[in-house]
C-alpha cells in the first residue's frame, strides 16, 4: 500500500461517517447516501491539488459534500400533473379551474381606496411623524439610517415611528376621520 492509498484511507476512515450523515439528512435514503458518500470521497480525492490548506480539510469536505447533496435533490423528478387535462373520474371528466392570478376589478378599486384613505391619514399626521413613516415605509430605510438622517437618538425615532402607526390606526378606525 503506497502512501497516497494510506493517507486516502486515514481519510477515508475519519470522515466517512460524518459525510453519509449529511447525505442521509439531506436525502432521506440509505442507498442515495452511500452513493452521494462515495462520490464526494471520489470528488475530493480528484481535486486534492486544490484545496487550500489555510482552510479546516473538513470544512471543505463537507462544502463538497453538501453541494452533491443539493445537486441530487434538484436532479429529482417532481411528479406534477398536466394543467390543462381535465380529471378523470367515475363520474366523468372534471374540468381544472384555476384562479386568475390578477385581482378582480372590485378588489382593485377596494385597494385603491384604501391606499387613498391611507395617505390622506399620513398627511394629516404632524410633520415630525409623517416624516418618520415616509421615511420607514415608503423609503424603506432602517431606524438606523432615519436617526442618521433627521440627526436625532434612535430611541426617539423608534418612539415616533410606534406614535404615528398608532395615530394612523386610530384615524383609520374613526368614521368620523372619513
Amino acid at each position: 500500500m503506497t502512501g497516497d492509498e494510506r493517507a486516502y484511507r486515514a481519510l477515508l476512515v475519519k470522515y466517512e461517517h460524518a459525510v453519509y450523515n449529511i447525505c442521509y439528512k439531506m436525502v432521506r435514503d440509505r442507498e442515495e447516501a452511500r452513493d452521494l458518500s462515495q462520490e464526494a470521497f471520489t470528488k475530493v480525492f480528484s481535486m486534492l491539488d486544490r484545496y487550500n490548506p489555510a482552510y479546516a480539510f473538513s470544512n471543505w469536505l463537507l462544502k463538497i459534500t453538501s453541494n452533491l447533496c443539493i445537486d441530487a435533490m434538484r436532479k429529482r423528478r417532481v411528479d406534477t400533473l398536466p394543467m390543462d387535462e381535465p380529471i378523470r373520474s367515475s363520474g366523468g371528466d372534471i374540468e381544472r379551474q384555476y384562479p386568475s392570478p390578477r385581482d378582480t376589478p372590485d378588489k382593485t378599486l377596494i385597494k385603491k381606496e384604501r391606499m387613498a384613505m391611507l395617505s390622506r391619514a399620513i398627511d394629516a399626521l404632524p410633520a415630525h411623524y409623517r416624516i418618520m413613516i415616509v421615511l420607514r415605509h415608503q423609503e424603506d430605510l432602517s431606524y438606523d439610517d432615519i436617526a442618521e438622517v433627521l440627526d436625532i437618538p434612535l430611541g426617539t425615532v423608534k418612539a415616533r415611528i410606534h406614535r404615528a402607526r398608532e395615530m394612523l390606526k386610530t384615524m383609520v378606525e374613526d368614521k368620523d376621520f372619513w
